[in-house]
């Protein structure tokens, strides 16, 4: 049988040994990280790949990371990385990750709570049949010091202390991992109980649909906090995308159910275009149980107001 050579690995700077067998490599030119656009708090604020091995970096809470590993092929075999994963403190959560046939890993992380913690993944030979592969691995790590939030941070800009403003984070955190996602619903709620003040809904979830039938959501509080993205095997349905700009706050929606002669507290607000008889209109929910019809519905733009459920 016939033994593959083996990789010559931009990023190799250690290779461990098993079963007493060694590799030989050189390093080729390194390709430096990639910090995306400057803004604050980006979806993706550090982009690092093969040649980043061994690095130490600093970042803040809320800062994302993306971690992108090109595989690479010699004779008979494909030498191919594993999921990055994170170890150590528990810093960093990680939003997604997954590996392709051709030895590419991808994963992204976004950083939770001050510490100190490591990104890391493995590269080893995957032989083709009829060939061996040297019992070799070979590790990836970068070390991370995740401080807080930076004092600017502390005090949020006026459309971060919005819902249209958590709407467009939102959208760019998901879309940094599923470019085409695009907003079904955003649901919130007042966690002090039923108010008349929309101040006072501070969380929010938002769910996404994917063009490959499947779903991700995010949830998400006024402050501008932002959580991790989960995945879902299924779409949303009983809704249609909300693929306009939103100009309506829930503060405003409300005003229109006041003069309306409507002046209960709520609880729950929600965003929504619902599905049923044209025309389909987006419209806030304002009602006292998730997703209940025992509210008022509130159109975006014309201000018109009516029972949820058509009652």
């Amino acid at each position: 049988m016939k033994t593959p050579k083996p990789l010559r690995s931009a990023a190799l700077l250690a290779v461990p040994l098993a079963v007493g067998m060694a590799l030989s490599a050189a390093t080729a030119p390194a390709a430096s990280a990639a910090p995306s656009a400057p803004g604050p708090h980006p979806a993706v604020d550090v982009t690092l790949r093969n040649a980043d091995n061994g690095r130490t970096l600093n970042v803040r809470t809320d800062d994302g990371v993306r971690v992108e590993l090109t595989g690479s092929r010699s004779e008979g075999a494909t030498w191919a990385w594993s999921v990055p994963t994170t170890s150590g403190s528990q810093a960093f959560d990680r939003t997604t990750g997954g590996t392709s046939q051709d030895g590419n890993a991808t994963a992204t992380f976004r950083a939770v709570r001050p510490g100190t913690a490591e990104i890391e993944a493995y590269q080893r030979c995957i032989p083709e049949p009829g060939y061996l592969c040297p019992q070799v691995v070979i590790p990836w790590k970068v070390t991370f010091t995740v401080n807080g939030p930076a004092r600017k941070a502390a005090q949020a800009a006026p459309a971060e202390r919005s819902l249209l403003g958590l709407i467009d984070r939102a959208t760019a955190r998901v879309r940094a991992s599923y470019p085409q996602a695009v907003l079904m619903v955003a649901e919130g709620d007042a966690p002090g109980g039923p108010t008349r003040d929309m101040a006072d809904v501070t969380h929010w979830r938002f769910v996404f649909n994917n063009r490959d039938n499947s779903s991700v959501e995010i949830s998400g509080d006024l402050d501008g906090t932002l959580g991790p993205i989960t995945k879902h095997g299924s779409r949303w349905i009983g809704a249609l995308p909300i693929d306009e700009k939103v100009t309506m706050t829930p503060a405003q929606a409300y005003d229109r159910l006041q003069e309306a002669d409507h002046d209960e507290a709520f609880r729950y607000v929600s965003l929504v275009k619902p599905m049923g008889t044209p025309p389909w209109r987006l419209q806030y929910h304002f009602s006292h149980h998730p997703g209940g019809c025992d509210g008022y519905a509130v159109f975006v733009g014309s201000g018109d107001v009516s029972p949820i459920c058509g009652g």
